[in-house]
C-alpha cells in the first residue's frame, strides 16, 4: 500500500501539531512495510529526497499564504507518485477533493480542531474558516476525527451522518517519570525551579487557551509556589497577559529544546490546560504522560480525554479554589490513573494500526 501525507509544513517536524503527528505516524507506517510519501510546504529546510525510510517532497507553495495551491501542488505530487490512500490533514483544501479523488485512490480528511472558533479569527475569516469545513464535511470520502466530540460536531452541525472514524493523537511517556529528577537537571537547563515547587501551563497564548482564566484565579488564590507560563510571546494577546504582573507569574517564552520541556512537565505540582476549541489536544497527552495532576478546562474534548483522571474548572473562582486546593496534596491517584490512560489509550502503536486499519477497509470499499 502506498500512502501519502499532504497538508503538513513538512517533516522532519518543526512546527508542532500536524507535523509531529505526520512524522510518528509516517515513520511506523514505515516500518510496518507501507511505501510513505509526506509532502511539506516551501518553508521545508530539509533537502533530502527520504528521512528514516520516507519519501520527502515539497512544493512550491507556502502553506499560509497561498493554502489552496499548496493543497492543489500536493494532490498532483501524491497523484504522480500513484498513492492509494491520500491522508489531509486540516480542511484547507477540501473544495479540491472531487477533481482528484477516483474509484481507486482514497482520499481521507482530519480537520483537527474546529479553528473557525478560534477567538483570534476575525468574522470574514471564521466564515472562511466555517465554509472550508462544510467542505470537507459534504466532499470527502472519509473524515477522520481526533476525538469523538470533534465526530459529534460534524454530525450534528455540519451534516457529516456517516463514513467518519475516531482516530485520536498518540503520545509518549516522558523519560524523566522513570529516571526521575534531581536539582543539577534544572541547574543543566538554567531554570530557578525545584520539583513539585511549581505550576505550569504550557499553550499558545490566545483567547480561546483560556490563560488569563487561569492567571487571575492563581493570582487570588494566595498559592505559594509559582506558576511557570510557557508560550509565545509575540501575540497581542500574550502581551495583555504580560501586564498582569506579579512576582508568582514566570513568562518564560516558547520552549523548544525537548528535554528542558519534558522536564518542566515532569516535575510541576501541576499542569493546567484552559484550550476549548480542539479535540485530542497534544499538549494535554504529553502532561498526561508526564503523570502530572491535570487541571483541564470544563469541555467535552478535555473530559473525553482525561475523564476522571484530573480536575476541571470553568470561572475564575473555580481556578482559584483549585490552586489553594492542590497546593496542599499530591493527588497520586489522579496523576497515576492519567498516566494509565496515556499509556493505554493514546500511545502511537495502538493509533498507527486504527490508521492502516481504516485505509485497508476503504481501499477495499
Amino acid at each position: 500500500m502506498k500512502i501519502a501525507i499532504i497538508g503538513t509544513r513538512g517533516i522532519p517536524a518543526n512546527h508542532g501539531g500536524f507535523e509531529t503527528f505526520a512524522e510518528e505516524v509516517a515513520t511506523r507506517m514505515v516500518k510496518k512495510g507501507m511505501e510513505v510519501l509526506v509532502i511539506g510546504d516551501n518553508g521545508l529546510a530539509y533537502e533530502k529526497p527520504e528521512y528514516l525510510g520516507i519519501k520527502i517532497e515539497k512544493t512550491k507553495q507556502s502553506k499560509p499564504q497561498n493554502p489552496i495551491g499548496f493543497y492543489r501542488e500536493s494532490l498532483k505530487k501524491a497523484i504522480r507518485w500513484d498513492a492509494d490512500f491520500i491522508l489531509m490533514c486540516g480542511v484547507g483544501g477540501a473544495m479540491l477533493i472531487p477533481f482528484f479523488e477516483s474509484e481507486k485512490r482514497v482520499i481521507a480528511v482530519n480537520p483537527d480542531g474546529l479553528g473557525f472558533k478560534r477567538d483570534k479569527y476575525i468574522w470574514w475569516k471564521k466564515a472562511t474558516f466555517y465554509s472550508q469545513y462544510l467542505m470537507a464535511s459534504a466532499l470527502s470520502k472519509h473524515l477522520v476525527c481526533d476525538s469523538i466530540g470533534i465526530q459529534k460536531y460534524f454530525k450534528e452541525k455540519l451534516g457529516r451522518k456517516n463514513n467518519s472514524t475516531v482516530i485520536e493523537y498518540g503520545t509518549y511517556l516522558n523519560p524523566f517519570i522513570e529516571r526521575g529528577i534531581k536539582e543539577e537537571d534544572y541547574k543543566k537547563h538554567n531554570l530557578p525551579y525545584s520539583l513539585n515547587e511549581y505550576h505550569l501551563v504550557v499553550a499558545r497564548l490566545e483567547p480561546e487557551n483560556n490563560v488569563q482564566m487561569i492567571i487571575e484565579g492563581y493570582l487570588n488564590s494566595g498559592a505559594k509556589f509559582p506558576l511557570v507560563i510557557v508560550g509565545n510571546l509575540n501575540t497581542p494577546h500574550s502581551q495583555k497577559l504580560i501586564q498582569l504582573k506579579s512576582d508568582h507569574l514566570h513568562f518564560i517564552g516558547g520552549i523548544y529544546n525537548k528535554e528542558k520541556l519534558q522536564l518542566l512537565r515532569a516535575g510541576s505540582k501541576s499542569y493546567w490546560h484552559g484550550h476549548s476549541v480542539g479535540g485530542t489536544n497534544p499538549s494535554l497527552l504529553e502532561a498526561m504522560g508526564s503523570a502530572n495532576l491535570c487541571v483541564c478546562h470544563d469541555n467535552i474534548f478535555n473530559k473525553e480525554v482525561i475523564r476522571e483522571n484530573g480536575f476541571y474548572f470553568d470561572s475564575r473562582q473555580t481556578v482559584k479554589e483549585l490552586f489553594q486546593k492542590i497546593e496542599s496534596k499530591s493527588f497520586e491517584s489522579l496523576r497515576n490513573g492519567a498516566l494509565k490512560r496515556a499509556k493505554d489509550y493514546y500511545n502511537w502503536e495502538l493509533i498507527i494500526e486504527k490508521y492502516l486499519s481504516l485505509a485497508r477497509k476503504t481501499l477495499k470499499n
